[in-house]
């Protein structure tokens, strides 16, 4: 194959590695040809020529029309790709190119006609699959026409698909085509140089058949399947298929199925081979510096690479890496905290630093530890130590599985899988001081605070319950008192900086644990009544429900109240349901009383937030209309006074439930006894269990502040002309926030920051599903629940009540931008009482499903026995 340095024809020599250019596989495969990786001779056909393809009138009209639909108009959109197809299949190729081709290509070669999208193979998108291939083309009018289909295949509707869900122009791709000249292989298939499944990127993987790979890439066949110990190189598991055809090229062009016999059982794969193609495998991701996807074909006893992408399904590994060559195990915290969504860097730094904070309030050193690491915009903690414990890790793990149930396991299944890794080690001599000092410091501040929450603890049982309002105000005053240690600082950069060391942990313990003895009794209590009647759980479970006080009722009588204060002003009424913003409902008749009572609504819960624990989301009293759509739902769904009808209801099934569970108690002698103290300890519980939000809802007024003086901060610095805009300040990092607080920068340039590309990166982690738990090697435990008696197709998790609902689902993944019809089904990636707006009209709820249930389905939701069924697709 001759050399060419045409803008529309160019060899794939290594001397063309710009994906602008030649797109994704094709800088792919001239950066390996430039390594000396051996592939096949290859041209390429540029985007140049694509975008004189898709020039003109009809083709700007259907692409202005396609980037103009969203997620919500896929119908629309695949109609209009194949208008697009269509349209460039009979758009003629230009003449320069045609000549070109004929000069360079050899009309006897066969050859292989592969897409190579400017947005194909990269780190965060393969389109792997999405658009069209063609093998074994001959002659230069069926590489012409196999070159025209590869490009209007940009629109498929596979493509246009993975596009729109990664938000990825239609306008601004462009697609290049590879032409590779055919090798005759004895085998071929797919290599993964880290296990696509688990994420483990100590194994690969390798799926082989006879012929040519297409029937392993196409999964026509139950392939030999490989896994390999990467560092030792030794077969871990060799699974010979079936293989029961065999992809040939056929003589007049294409590729026919060959039916095996002989060769249907035997290994394609000798170990010295699987051996020299993993370590092709290393060579390929070194040289990409990540996991690689390689199709690969061995020709005449050698291996050459055909194409290769990196594995964009795999969840980044936590950084920093650990300091030793042991395995380290990651829990989430998002998922402690019902919030696994990603968090812009800045938001990051601040919860690391809380917990380094953490850290060095036990006499340990955050500078040593890697206890807090990133991955995929989140934090996890390393809780190898924990699990090195024997004594402890039990303990901590049994803890885990009520806070949250994927987290315990996935830690349980790597310790029953990997026990060598968690061998306790005895400290070297040298850590014997370090480790008495945090014994020590530990036994120090610990005992400055557990006798306090004893007594509190034991003073619950004793004389009447303490008012719930008593507990919230002693929560609230303690945020209330830490937020405006960072508001009376007198610049913004003095702010930002006591935002960044506001909290004290020995202070913040010793304000919080005495007062969290009550709800210690509460969890006790209940804890009781669950072992003690463990065939009424509905009754248990009713006596925790129907509290004026508790928060996220109160939240929600509140909203209610205020749709009443709206029916009884028309105007006021019609505008919330408008979508007005609040400055105009304010503006028409009534709205002045209407904004009265909004505003003591804020003044109560305008410091929360919906994933409030993502400091760059607007706290209510910024933007409530997550909180006008809540109540434009009320008005639409609901009447006068319902929610209050509701409470009612819940208080009267739980005063019932008492009675049932005190009557269960009240048999033989001791009965009555046994009656009184069921009836005591049940009000106590009521009493407590009401608190169990207070402590988030009063150090919320923290988070507030914190977000307060970073914006602040983003502002003048947008002023000094560092930032373009002040919510920019989300992208940097603390250090270098404060480094251009404090420098003579005056403007981005010299910040040498690259905010788009951050913001780029968030977007992408965004899209990502993070795992509960990990390990350094990049392992996500895949834990199959127990399916024994339940329906085939459900989806099984971890019930938080009891009882059965049908509905139809909503799916909701921002809830400023949605509203819950009533008897729906919510469906959201995660939930906290920022979502508490959109459970007014929710019949129920399920998390961290949005990939699994779809708007319109019909689903059952079993929360005695944690399962969701989809009943109908809805359609």
């Amino acid at each position: 194959m001759s050399s060419s340095t045409s803008q529309f024809v160019v060899p794939l020599d290594g001397s063309i590695t710009d994906p602008a250019l030649v797109g994704g596989k094709g800088a792919n495969l001239a950066r390996l040809v430039d390594a000396g990786v051996s592939t096949p001779p290859a041209l390429c056909i540029t985007t140049e020529t694509y975008r004189v393809l898709s020039s003109g009138k009809t083709s700007k009209t259907l692409f202005e029309r396609l980037d103009s639909l969203d997620k919500k108009e896929m119908e629309e959109a695949m109609d209009l790709a194949a208008e697009l197809r269509n349209h460039l299949r009979d758009r003629p190729i230009a003449d320069v190119i045609r000549d070109k081709l004929t000069e360079t290509l050899d009309e006897e070669t066969p050859y292989a006609i592969r897409s190579s999208a400017t947005a194909e193979d990269l780190p965060h998108a393969s389109f792997a699959g999405q658009h069209d291939s063609y093998l074994n083309v001959c002659g230069i009018d069926a590489v012409i026409e196999a070159v025209r289909d590869c490009m209007a295949s940009l629109f498929t509707d596979r493509a246009v698909s993975y596009r729109t869900k990664n938000g990825i122009s239609h306008r601004t791709v462009a697609n290049a085509v590879v032409v590779q000249e055919m090798v005759d292989a004895d085998a071929a298939g797919v290599l993964f140089t880290a296990d696509p499944d688990s994420g483990n990127r100590t194994v690969a993987v390798i799926e082989a058949n006879f012929g040519l790979g297409e029937s392993v890439v196409a999964g026509d066949v139950e392939p030999d399947a490989v896994r390999v110990d990467r560092p030792t190189t030794e077969i871990r598991s060799y699974r010979v298929g079936t293989k029961a055809v065999s992809i040939r090229p056929h003589d007049d062009g294409g590729t026919e199925a060959v039916e095996l016999d002989t060769d249907s059982n035997a290994r394609v794969l000798r170990t010295a081979q699987v051996k020299t193609l993993v370590a092709l495998g290393d060579r390929v991701e070194t040289l990409f510096d990540r996991p690689q996807d390689i199709e690969w074909a061995l020709v005449d006893g050698e291996f050459v690479v055909l194409q290769a992408r990196p594995i964009s399904s795999l969840f980044p590994t936590p950084t920093p890496e650990p300091s030793d060559d042991r395995l380290h195990v990651y829990v989430s915290m998002g998922h402690m905290q019902a919030f696994p969504e990603a968090l812009p860097p800045l938001v990051r730094d601040v919860w690391i630093g809380y917990a380094n904070t953490i850290l060095d309030a036990f006499g340990l050193d955050p500078t040593a530890s890697t206890f807090a690491a990133e991955a995929g915009g989140r934090i996890f903690m390393d809780f190898t130590p924990i699990l090195r414990l024997p004594l402890l890790r039990d303990v901590v793990v049994n803890r885990l599985e009520a806070v949250n149930e994927p987290v315990a396991a996935g830690l349980r299944d790597l310790l029953a899988r990997r026990p060598e890794a968690f061998r306790p080690e005895l400290p070297s001599p040298s850590r014997l001081p370090v480790l008495a000092q945090v014994a020590w410091t530990t036994a120090k501040l610990l005992g400055s605070v557990l006798p306090a929450t004893l007594v509190s603890f034991l003073a619950s049982f004793v004389g009447e319950p303490t008012p719930p309002e008593r507990h919230e105000q002693r929560f609230v005053a303690v945020g209330t008192r830490l937020a405006a240690g960072i508001r009376e600082q007198p610049t913004p950069e003095a702010r930002a900086r006591a935002a960044s060391r506001s909290l004290s942990i020995p202070e913040l313990l010793a304000d919080v644990y005495p007062r969290i003895g009550p709800l210690i009794a509460a969890f006790v209590i209940g804890g009781w009544l669950q072992r003690r009647f463990p065939d009424a759980r509905e009754d248990v479970d009713a006596i925790g429900k129907g509290f004026e006080r508790e928060l996220v009722t109160r939240l929600n009588l509140g909203l209610g109240d205020l749709a009443d204060v709206a029916r009884t002003h028309p105007e006021v009424a019609d505008a919330i349901r408008d979508g007005k913003p609040i400055d105009e409902v304010s503006a028409v008749d009534g709205g002045d009383t209407f904004a009265e009572a909004f505003d003591a609504y804020l003044d109560e819960f305008g410091h929360r937030a919906t994933g409030e624990l993502d400091l760059s989301r607007p706290r209510w009293h910024e933007d409530p209309a997550t909180l006008l759509g809540a109540i434009r739902a009320n008005l639409a769904t609901e009447e006068a006074g319902e929610h209050r009808d509701r409470l009612r209801r819940l208080t009267d099934e739980a005063e019932a439930a008492v009675d049932r569970l005190a009557k269960r108690a009240n048999h033989g002698l001791l009965g009555p006894i046994r009656a009184r103290i069921v009836r005591r300890l049940i009000r106590r519980y009521r009493a407590y269990i009401q608190i169990r939000e207070y402590p988030k809802h009063g150090i919320a007024h923290l988070f507030d502040a914190w977000r307060e003086a970073y914006l602040q901060a983003g502002k003048t610095l947008s002023a000094r002309g560092v930032l373009t805009d002040a919510d920019d300040v989300w992208f940097l990092r603390r250090t270098e926030l404060f480094d251009a607080l404090d420098g003579d920068i005056s403007n981005d340039d010299a910040l040498n920051v690259d905010i788009d590309a951050r913001r780029a990166e968030f977007h992408r982690h965004a899209q990502m599903d993070a795992p509960p738990v990990q390990t350094s090697e990049g392992e996500i435990p895949r834990i199959e629940p127990d399916r024994s008696g339940l329906p085939a197709d459900a989806l099984v998790g971890t019930g938080v009540s009891s009882g059965v609902v049908e509905g139809v689902a909503r799916v909701v993944f921002d809830p400023t931008e949605a509203t819950v019809e009533r008897g729906e089904i919510l469906v959201a990636p995660s939930s906290d009482p920022g979502w508490t707006p959109l459970f007014l009209n929710a019949a129920g709820m399920v998390v961290e499903a949005t990939d699994r249930i779809q708007t319109g389905q019909r689903v059952r939701i079993d929360g005695t026995r944690g399962i969701v069924e989809i009943l109908d697709d809805g359609k």
